[in-house]
């Protein structure tokens, strides 16, 4: 018998089972006695397990695979410390900190080991990776610090791809410059995306085009320029309208314009259905007009300058030049009757100028209407200021868990001792004062991990 008939008669045996047909013994040129029980189970098993060793053994290898894909490239970067490599893995396994603040702590450690110009472990890679690509914000973050393995197994996987840019920011092409001719010449369609940082003489040209829109938009690009001839034009309507009154207490007068004659119109001062229409020219003209106008009628500085302008229309016009401008002067005279000016101010007088406003305010909306225009990462004066109010001010149906996020992110370290304090004697607020003290009770160890 043949090795392949007595194969075939086993599969057979296998089939019908052992009772309906004797499974054959096993060929003597195998070299493979059968077992003494003689039992036809067992030798069904014995032929069974012989059987797939010569199927497996002659069977033909499989076709050689040829890698296509490149080995990674060395490190060049040092990894992290071993001590901030555990509190890695902490913060990827077990969080010490609220699960809404993981990623800012995440963020901070990277951000230490980029500063640092270390790599993450090889290890912690696939995690990091797959947590990025759920949590987007911490992509950028986690690119400067993935070493080569980082980058080599990102560009393995498609959902992976944003680990492979360098991340590097391309030296800025200068942008020619755009002539009259060159945006006269322009499809009527492209002319109004085009007037961003266009030169005077465009934005001036703009002012006759048939389009509403592109007038519209040259007229605020031009409410930023006080040099050009449009915010000479205003000044001028603007200078008969304002009178100083009093001589005791001194006051501003502010009239209303009559109707704009056609250069008026050209320059924005256009009819509409809605409210009073002097009240509007007044304020356009106010927004497009030189600052200085105020300050010429009153000899006074900006400081002393801003609470003589009463009339509302005015108000609102100047606010929209400081805007527009970023004048710092002005916006330092208006910030306490506008908080959006605090992010016109230099770091240092926004923080001084923060203080002050948070200490007129005791409602979290207040607060919030505050800190909404400050920088993100708050001073240690700042902080501690916040903290403060925020300990003596009632919630008042706020959740406090939509103020953890913003505060642990803002606040600077130091102030965690008032932290712990609020944590301990207020429980208005929820987990946030703990949830925070938590938070900031971590970061120093960061810190020093990286040392």
């Amino acid at each position: 018998m043949t090795t392949s008939t007595w194969w075939q008669q086993a599969t057979a045996a296998a089939l019908l089972g052992t009772a309906r047909r004797e499974p054959p013994p096993l060929p003597a040129d195998l070299g493979v006695e059968a077992r003494g029980d003689g039992s036809p189970e067992t030798a069904l098993l014995d032929a069974a397990a012989v059987g797939g060793a010569l199927l497996r053994a002659g069977g033909r290898p499989p076709p050689t695979v040829v890698a296509t894909t490149p080995v990674a490239p060395p490190e060049t970067q040092p990894e992290a410390p071993v001590r901030s490599v555990q509190l890695l893995a902490l913060l990827l396994d077990q969080p010490p900190v609220a699960a809404r603040l993981r990623p800012l702590a995440l963020r901070h450690w990277l951000d230490a080991a980029t500063a640092r110009g270390l790599r993450v472990p090889h290890v912690a890679l696939p995690r990091l990776l797959a947590l990025a690509g759920q949590q987007t914000e911490l992509q950028h973050a986690i690119r400067p610090v993935l070493g080569e393995r980082g980058r080599w197994l990102a560009g393995l996987r498609a959902d992976w791809a944003w680990g492979v840019e360098t991340g590097t920011a391309l030296a800025p092409v200068a942008a020619d410059v755009l002539t009259l001719e060159a945006w006269q010449a322009l499809p009527a369609a492209e002319r109004l995306d085009r007037l961003d940082g266009a030169p005077a003489e465009v934005l001036e040209a703009a002012l006759d085009e048939r389009s509403d829109k592109v007038r519209r938009q040259a007229c605020l690009l031009l409410d930023a320029r006080p040099g050009s001839a449009r915010a000479q034009r205003m000044a001028e309507r603007l200078r008969p309208l304002v009178s100083s009154a009093g001589r005791l207490r001194r006051s501003l007068e502010v009239e209303l314009p009559t109707q704009p004659d056609a250069a008026g119109v050209r320059d924005g001062l256009s009819t509409t259905r809605a409210g009073s229409q002097r009240e509007r020219w007044l304020e356009l003209i106010c927004a497009g007009a030189p600052l200085a106008i105020w300050t010429d009628v009153t000899g006074k500085d900006p400081a002393h300058t801003w609470p003589l302008i009463t009339q509302p229309a005015a108000r609102a016009g100047v606010l929209r030049a400081v805007r527009a401008r970023h004048d710092t002067a002005w916006a330092q005279a208006a910030v306490a009757d506008a908080p959006d000016l605090l992010g016109v101010l230099p770091p240092a007088e926004q923080d001084d100028a923060a203080l002050r406003l948070l200490r007129g305010h005791r409602t979290p909306a207040g607060v919030g209407a505050v800190l909404q225009h400050v920088r993100t990462r708050w001073s240690p004066a700042l902080s501690a200021g916040v903290v403060d109010v925020l300990r003596h001010t009632p919630p008042a149906g706020v959740a406090g868990s939509a103020w953890l996020a913003p505060l642990a992110e803002a606040l600077d370290p130091s102030v965690r001792p008032a932290v712990s304090a609020w944590a301990r004697a207020d429980h208005r607020w929820g987990s946030l004062p703990a949830d925070l003290d938590q938070y900031l009770s971590f970061l120093p160890a960061i810190t020093e991990a990286f040392r």
